[in-house]
């Protein structure tokens, strides 16, 4: 029944908005007229470039202080300025404002609302991220001659969020219709379009603007080709672009073949996007673009329908999606240049580490970085915070931890860094089960295994024997409900932290449950409890989860935080990380050794996961 309540629902929300797409387009322009603005103090709203796919993009994130109950967020001082989101950590509404996309923010100069001739889009130039002002929002509708605007930039460039100033002149504002405020905010200009266009220095058409150098995924492109705008080239003796399952993606339906005409831009690609999940909608993509699936971008669940590297291509594949009455939309992005060698050589690193003061100096690193580890360090056990190739970034960490009476050091040295592969890229491995039209997929990823015990407690209790108990049950529970569960691991064997979210990727999972087994020294018994924790998309996910082990079991609540694990910062589905009790905990090691309880915290990461999925 609830299969069809979601499919009922998809094909109302269809008709409704192809019967409201008339009434939008001849309604806004006289609605446009009676929108104005008031001033928003600039010491509670904040522009941020918010990191998608490990900051391989950004997007334009917007938060707003409404009342003083709880701070909204809070700023690091450096180059870049990075911004805490603390209103990740509550339920902040009526407290903080927070908008995401178009619904929530636009672009307005002079008198003039121009929502629907101007879209935002953050861009990397070198060491910053620029916040610019791009002509056309929807297909049909584009901003003909009009300029390429700079609104701001951050002064450096980070794998998080990142502080957005505003150039002189513009501004964050609240946007009133008939005088009541909305909340809806505007960057706001009040100089005319020709003063702002010649204060950006770039007042010509976008058509002739060489693509930038790496955009965010955002809003549709216009669905017409540019004619000056030439296409752009496939490199010789290169492959169509990857989809996530690492395999080239065929051209959809009709499309041409691909040219490989000369040029210099040889990365730049074109994403042909329909911004729903349903397979109701995915099966009517695929009467047009056969191997269509769904995936995710900046924080969307859509569905690829192609990837070009020529423009007139992917606006091809919008209008025969369009003539089938799909809406769908163009992101436009840059691909990584390849490596000048597929061989590992020696670089130089930035090691940071605190050496251990006490059996919390772990805990307290980690309050300040996620992630950090106990290791050995010329014959010093040591808490390694962090490594990079860039010294910058280790000064950076290095102040934040002294800041925080930590001892940090940086060791330099010199050796094989390993590059962080690509999860759109997996390694081979055995197929995976694929999910019936309709049914949901989710991924649970027991940690460890094989020669990778992870933590060792009390009694010699093993993480990865709890991990994987735990996921077991969990899997079968969900597959009694319909649930198209599967495991990263289904045995004792060790896998690294890349081929996990790669299986995730291309089980093309609705959700990414990890579950894992705290622990810290063994001469601390008395530090128990349940922790959960997510990136960006998965807080409901970490709380519902959190909150349904809590009411089966009597744990000691550690909270729901925000953490880089590798596994959540790299996968595109909603993700969390379970950590289930301490191994090296009095109380919880002896529930880890009692199936019943066991089964408790498997019975609530299960309900935890079918409410989040509105599964009954």
């Amino acid at each position: 029944m609830k299969s069809v309540i979601r499919r009922l629902t998809t094909l109302t929300a269809l008709t409704a908005t192809a019967l409201g797409a008339s009434f939008i387009a001849s309604t806004s322009s006289a609605i446009a007229q009676n929108y104005g603005q008031q001033n928003i103090d600039s010491d509670n709203a904040i522009a941020i470039a918010e990191p998608v796919s490990n900051g391989r993009f950004y997007r334009l994130l917007v938060l707003e202080q409404l009342t003083n109950q709880r701070a909204c967020f809070e700023e690091e001082p450096g180059s870049p300025t990075v911004v805490e989101p603390l209103l990740l950590n509550f339920d902040f509404s009526g407290i903080c404002g927070r908008r995401t996309d178009s619904n929530g923010y636009s672009v307005r100069i002079g008198d003039e609302d121009l929502s629907r001739r101007y879209r935002l889009q953050i861009t990397r130039r070198g060491e910053s991220l620029v916040l610019v002002a791009l002509p056309g929002v929807l297909p049909g509708r584009g901003g003909g001659d009009l300029p390429v605007l700079e609104i701001g930039r951050s002064n450096g460039v980070a794998n998080d969020f990142v502080k957005i100033e505003l150039d002189p002149g513009w501004q964050l504002t609240r946007r009133t219709l008939n005088g009541n405020a909305q909340g809806h905010v505007y960057l706001s200009n009040n100089n005319s379009l020709e003063t702002v266009a010649a204060q950006s220095g770039n007042p010509r058409p976008v058509a002739s603007q060489p693509s930038p150098s790496t955009p965010a995924p955002s809003t549709p492109r216009p669905s017409t080709p540019s004619p000056s705008r030439p296409s752009l080239p496939t490199p010789p003796g290169s492959s169509p672009l990857p989809r996530p399952g690492g395999s080239p993606l065929p051209s959809p339906g009709a499309a041409p073949s691909p040219s490989t005409p000369s040029g210099n831009d040889q990365s730049t690609f074109y994403q042909v996007i329909v911004p729903s999940s349903s397979p109701i909608v995915r099966s009517r993509v695929r009467q047009v673009a056969p191997d269509a699936f769904t995936t995710n971008v900046s924080g969307r669940s859509v569905i690829q329908a192609g990837l070009f590297q020529e423009q007139s291509r992917a606006n091809q594949l919008v209008s025969q999606l369009s003539s089938q009455g799909i809406d769908s939309e163009i992101v436009e992005g840059r691909r990584a240049a390849p490596p000048p060698s597929s061989s590992p050589s020696a670089e130089t690193y930035y090691q940071v580490i605190v050496p251990e003061g006490g059996s919390n100096t772990r805990d307290r690193v980690n309050a300040i970085e996620s992630g950090a580890f106990r290791t050995q360090v010329d014959g010093r056990t040591v808490i390694q915070a962090g490594r990079f190739r860039e010294q910058s970034r280790a000064q950076e960490l290095q102040r934040r931890l002294t800041n925080a009476n930590l001892p940090a050091q940086i060791i330099v040295g010199t050796g094989i860094i390993a590059r962080t592969p690509s999860p759109a890229a997996p390694s081979p491995s055995p197929s995976i089960p694929r999910a019936r039209q309709g049914q949901l997929t989710v991924v649970i990823d027991p940690g460890h295994g094989g020669r990778d015990p992870g933590a060792v407690g009390i009694g010699g209790l093993r993480e990865k024997d709890i991990n994987i108990s735990i996921s077991r049950q969990v899997q079968s529970a969900l597959q009694a409900k319909g649930v198209n569960a599967l495991l990263t691991r289904s045995d004792d064997r060790e896998i690294d932290l890349a081929p996990r979210v790669s299986f995730a990727e291309r089980a093309d999972a609705d959700i990414f449950v990890s579950i894992h087994a705290n622990a810290i020294s063994m001469s601390r018994p008395d530090v128990n409890g349940l922790e959960t924790f997510y990136f960006s998309s998965g807080l409901r996910l970490a709380q519902v989860i959190q909150n349904n082990i809590l009411e089966r079991t009597d744990m000691r609540d550690r909270g729901v935080r925000r953490a880089r694990f590798y596994v959540l910062v790299n996968t595109s589905m909603p993700a969390v990380l379970v950590e289930t009790g301490f191994v090296t905990g009095r109380e919880d090691a002896a529930r880890f050794r009692d199936p019943a309880a066991v089964a408790d915290i498997a019975d609530g990461i299960t309900n935890g996961i079918l409410q989040y999925l509105n599964v009954q």
